[in-house]
């Protein structure tokens, strides 16, 4: 069986996350918190959002004019946002063994764009931004159905732990990457299906789901990578 790969896209497909924290250290002033250090990023690593929020002391109702804000911020910088070490090279090996992917992000559609452009990037069937909005698994779900895609067929590929969490609500596997956000040890409590160090990782599991079965428990993936090592 050959799966569909759901991507995310910031700390997923692009190197964004030192960006969006000097975004955050830029509007700081305007929202009444103090800049981010290099220790609160370590720190926040390990948070939820929700708890991020609280330690910053930021009202509910602030933070959707936080978010788009941030996002507007972002378009100007769009020119500095690299793919993460590794991506374009996974995304052409997947795309040579016929996996079908597409990109769904919190970002906006014309962020999504003009970084995908910038380096070429062509080998997603569909591309949606949906502008900072924090209901992952809504959004996920109306995708799945207006792409009329089966949620057991999907596998969604994020960095986060809301990634997890909105994979587990859709009934998809999710593959967790270790080089965004979330620190490792953090996304593994919250028990993704599959927990990746680099990019050319998901094509060895895409590999193995190809010629066994889509629903290898993690354990036996992670037997079958030591057998052959």
């Amino acid at each position: 069986m050959i799966p569909f790969l759901l991507f995310d896209f910031d700390g997923t497909i692009a190197d964004s996350i030192r960006l969006g924290i000097r975004i955050a250290n830029n509007i700081a002033p305007k929202f009444g918190y103090e800049p981010f250090s290099e220790k609160d990023l370590k720190r926040f690593q390990s948070l939820t959002w929700r708890n991020i929020i609280s330690e910053l002391h930021l009202p509910l109702y602030k933070i959707p004019k936080l978010i788009s804000i941030g996002l507007s911020e972002y378009r100007h910088l769009i020119s500095e946002v690299e793919p993460c070490e590794g991506i374009l090279e996974m995304l052409n090996n997947l795309s040579e063994r016929g996996i079908p992917m597409a990109l769904l992000s919190s970002n906006t559609d014309e962020n999504v764009k003009l970084f995908l452009d910038k380096y070429n990037i062509d080998t997603f069937k569909w591309v949606e931004g949906t502008a900072g909005t924090l209901h992952k698994a809504k959004h996920i779900k109306y995708q799945l159905r207006k792409h009329k895609l089966k949620p057991h067929k999907v596998i969604y590929v994020g960095d986060e732990i809301r990634d997890i969490q909105a994979a587990h609500k859709c009934a998809m596997k999710i593959i967790s990457v270790t080089w965004g956000f979330h620190s490792p040890e953090f996304l593994l409590h919250y028990n993704p299906d599959f927990l990746v160090n680099n990019p050319n990782e998901i094509v060895e599991l895409i590999d193995t789901f190809i010629q066994d079965d889509l629903a290898i428990p993690f354990n036996k993936i992670n037997k079958k990578k030591e057998e052959r090592a």
